[in-house]
């Protein structure tokens, strides 16, 4: 006889029951707090019943990070077999007529499902994709700390001295050479008061080029200081406020490069990595991302499914006996993933501009241009091309296996 521990699962807490394979309910439904105690008087009710290891299965669905406690308690401390599936599976089988939802009633709903044997284990990989798609998160969000600070930096050194953008242009402005030598000489009276050769020692230090070019940049400095009339004093409150935050942006910076280099090492120990890789257009970190949101890809039977899951799949619109029509993509998906395919996008425009004319998304986005599409929606257009690509990639690489 076969037996499963249904597993609702909440928020600190889940609805339990254990069932048998023909509907003796051996625990009827009794809510657990995701404590340790908890866990530890459950695994006694259920050793009281004497049930071999094998001939349990511990049945949860995948409930964004709420299910994780009770999965490693069993994973650590028992052999029984723990199956976590897709909610989308149990979603779909507990749709009825009356729409009747309490978690008791959930718990027995999973447990149908399990002993219809129709579910696919997603646990198997779980744990990294979740690690994977936590860098992921985490690069984004230091991504966009970052632009905070840079935007923040800029506006200081406007009103210390203006003239380092003219020095340091464009992305140059937060290298780390230039961020340090700023937080040193933050305004324009305090370079103007020092010598040529004591600034050029200082980028020298920070950097390994000669000597000699920063000579010639220090005493471009020191010509554009002379002359600089800022907004502020250099013993205004700005010139520390512009230090703090250099500091801060530095910080940010750092951790953001140790976080990529994490992200990139666990994201080619998939076995699609090299596949997506490949695309052109598609470095490193673009496509360690890329596996962190959509994990594994070929779960995706097709690029509609895909598409859907991206949120770039086209809203549809119908009302009585109106004309049918198709809308604006319908962004109900992961809005990382689109972002991630966005800035993919126009990379590979840029790149294969200057490289590769006969790169087919570019040819495939100045056919849409030619067609009078909006820059914007040629990108979408491309987007979806571009999943095509990757989803054939993958599944290559299944079929081969």
């Amino acid at each position: 006889m076969k037996y499963v521990l249904a597993i609702d699962v909440a928020k600190n807490k889940s609805m339990v029951s254990l069932i048998s394979d023909c509907g003796e309910v051996l625990i009827e439904p009794y809510e657990i707090n995701h404590k340790l105690i908890d866990f530890n008087k459950l695994k006694e009710r259920i050793e009281n019943f004497n049930i071999y290891y094998e001939d349990l299965t511990i049945f949860m669905e995948s409930t964004s990070t709420y299910h994780l406690p009770i999965k490693r308690f069993f994973k650590e401390n028992t052999l029984y077999k723990v199956c976590v599936i897709n909610p989308l599976h149990s979603a779909m089988y507990k749709r009825n007529l009356r729409k009747t939802k309490t978690d008791k009633q959930d718990c027995y709903n999973l447990a149908d499902l399990y002993f219809t044997g129709k579910v696919k284990n997603y646990d198997d990989h779980e744990q990294y994709y979740l690690n994977l798609n936590t860098l992921s998160r985490e690069y984004n969000y230091l991504l966009e700390e970052g632009i905070k600070f840079k935007n923040k930096v800029n506006k200081l050194i406007n009103l210390t001295f203006p003239e380092y953008e003219e020095i340091f242009i464009g992305q140059k402005l937060y290298s780390e050479t230039a961020l340090n030598f700023i937080k040193k000489y933050p305004h324009a009276d305090i370079i103007a008061s020092t010598r040529v050769d004591a600034l050029a020692n200082v980028m020298t230090k920070l950097n390994s080029r000669h000597k000699q070019f920063y000579l010639k940049k220090a005493t471009l400095i020191k010509v554009k200081a002379s002359s600089s009339y800022p907004a502020v004093s250099k013993d205004d409150e700005i010139v520390n406020e512009l230090i703090r935050n250099i500091d801060m942006l530095i910080s940010i910076i750092n951790k953001q490069n140790e976080v990529k280099n994490k992200l990139i090492e666990k994201a080619k120990r998939c076995y699609l990595f090299y596949a997506i890789n490949k695309i052109e257009g598609l470095g490193e970190l673009t496509t360690s991302l890329v596996i962190a949101e959509l994990k594994d890809i070929n779960r995706f039977n097709n690029i509609k499914e895909l598409t859907a899951y991206c949120g770039l799949d086209p809203s549809i619109k119908q009302s009585g006996s109106s004309i049918n029509g198709k809308g604006h993509i319908s962004k109900t998906g992961n809005s990382y993933i689109r972002r991630i395919l966005f800035n993919s996008i126009q990379n590979i425009i840029i790149v294969c501009s200057k490289i590769n004319p006969n790169n087919d998304i570019l040819l495939y986005y100045r056919k849409k241009r030619n067609e009078g599409k909006h820059h914007y929606v040629a990108i979408i257009a491309c987007t979806t091309k571009l999943l095509r690509r990757i989803l054939a990639e993958c599944k290559n690489i299944e079929n081969n296996m």
